[in-house]
């Protein structure tokens, strides 16, 4: 027993605890029921979530088991991955946040489809379609996102898009999407702006796996002074950097259920 080192039998031990409770739970509770210092559960906890071992909801304080347990077991799907990356970011921003995957709508035909999302926290205005829904991908952000940075999208496939004007903004031809695509490959992200709906802006990434390939599309929506007054640039800086973190803890699967 000699060759055990403490400190990585406490956090394994912190783990076992969080496993075996029902509800997330706190550093208090666990202090008191391991019996250990909150200090030493704190600096603990820290360590774990760091690695995301463990998770903290942002609004009650308390932990429940971190995404890097379930992909290491391979039990967790991309949707389980991005739900706390969407939820931080929602909370950050206080705005529309959803995360879309490309589906083949026919032999010829891609169209982007809502997997993950959470409303505006003033919840006053629904900027995006609902979870499952289907969108055309050359009028919205995650959708352009899809289409540039997807090894399975050509030309051919582009020239055959029916494109419809929702808005003087509306992608309305294939050369205008072609340049807007070489545009969102060189820049690594896409801006809807108001080319869905008057009034609203989205600003989406791709996310990739390790392997590079695009698993995902990530946005935040809002009205547009709102996204304007934040700093688009920000918004796209912090989008990046989360996609990165997302890369780090997701398998080359394209699983999203």
């Amino acid at each position: 027993m000699s060759n055990i080192i403490s400190s990585v039998a406490r956090a394994l031990d912190v783990l076992l605890y969080i496993n075996s409770q029902k509800d997330p739970v706190g550093i208090s509770t666990i202090s008191k029921d391991m019996g250990i210092y909150k200090s030493t559960i704190f600096r603990t906890l820290a360590t774990l979530e760091d690695r995301h071992f463990v998770q903290q909801d942002p609004e009650t304080g308390k932990y429940t088991l971190g995404v890097s347990l379930f992909s290491m077991a391979n039990k967790i799907t991309l949707y389980d991955v991005f739900v706390p990356f969407v939820k931080k970011l929602n909370l950050e921003f206080k705005e529309t946040v959803n995360v879309s995957v490309l589906e083949r709508s026919s032999a010829e035909s891609y169209h982007s489809v809502v997997v993950v999302k959470e409303d505006a926290i003033d919840n006053k205005l629904s900027v995006s379609p609902q979870v499952g829904a289907k969108n055309k991908c050359y009028c919205s952000s995650v959708g352009k996102c899809l289409l540039a940075f997807s090894s399975d999208i050509s030309d051919a496939i582009l020239k055959k898009y029916e494109f419809v004007k929702y808005s003087p903004n509306t992608i309305g031809n294939y050369e205008d999407l072609a340049k807007e695509l070489e545009t969102v490959k060189k820049q690594g992200y896409a801006l809807d702006n108001e080319e869905q709906e008057v009034g609203l802006i989205c600003v989406g990434v791709p996310v990739f796996n390790k392997k590079g390939e695009t698993i995902a599309a990530m946005s935040v929506s809002g009205p547009s002074q709102r996204i304007q007054q934040m700093n688009i640039d920000h918004v796209v800086t912090r989008l990046k950097a989360v996609a990165s973190e997302i890369t780090e803890l997701v398998q080359t699967s394209r699983r999203t259920k």
